[in-house]
């Protein structure tokens, strides 16, 4: 049971960025046409206001595609709404393992709220920069690479020592996947905003976009291969 409400937690995280991006969207005024939870072709969902709302076969994360025909409406919309839209799914992540690390401290401290939240914050603020701090054994270390069986595993075992867990589970897992989106990679938010940043400095790198965004892809899915290896690995051993 433990090991099904780890996935529950991952899906929830993956749906709290993606409801980031649909958020930030709206704000800075960028039409929506798809909203996924998870890649590939559509399983189940249903339409709401012209936005496709579906769950993907694939459940390796999640995306939202605007509503926008060319790449060049896509630039036509102001620098700044464009990077609201793009960090929109980071910012759900803080604020929402913020809010999963002050109600462990609540269940498990005794503390005020106002202490209780300060001590949320600053606890976010030291885990990302240890999640930060890890990245480069990424490609130094491949073998601890884990992937989202890797991650429920070690997610069941986590909670299983205390149900409290749940909750500072959720909050470290959902700071890793906005640290992660910060990476400068293309296909990330992270490297999307600077890459914007960049085309306003330097407009012909819009015509590298694509091969950009291809590129990051790739390594995206070979870690992901990776990491799915590894977790194969130790269950068969």
């Amino acid at each position: 049971m433990v090991y099904f409400y780890a996935f529950v937690i991952i899906s929830l995280i993956i749906l709290v960025h993606e409801g980031g991006h649909l958020l930030a969207a709206r704000l800075a005024s960028i039409p929506v046409r798809t909203f996924s939870i998870g890649f590939g072709p559509r399983v189940v969902g249903f339409t709401r206001k012209g936005v496709d709302y579906r769950l993907s076969l694939i459940p390796l994360g999640g995306y939202i595609e605007p509503a926008l025909s060319t790449q060049e409406e896509l630039y036509a919309i102001p620098l700044g709404r464009r990077i609201i839209f793009t960090l929109g799914g980071v910012f759900a992540n803080i604020v929402f393992a913020v809010m999963m690390l002050f109600i462990y401290r609540m269940l498990t401290q005794d503390l005020s709220i106002v202490s209780a939240l300060l001590l949320a914050g600053k606890n976010a603020f030291s885990f990302m920069l240890l999640i930060t701090r890890s990245i480069p054994s990424l490609f130094t270390n491949s073998v601890d690479l884990a992937g989202i069986i890797g991650v429920v595993q070690q997610g069941g075992s986590f909670i299983a020592g205390n149900f409290y867990q749940i909750f500072s589970f959720a909050g470290l897992l959902s700071l890793n996947l906005a640290v992660i989106n910060l990476l400068p990679l293309p296909v990330l938010d992270g490297g999307k905003a600077l890459f914007y940043a960049l085309e306003k400095i330097v407009p012909p790198l819009r015509r590298v976009s694509t091969g950009l965004s291809i590129a990051g892809w790739i390594v995206i899915m070979g870690l992901t291969i990776l990491a799915t290896s590894n977790d194969i690995a130790k269950l068969v051993t």
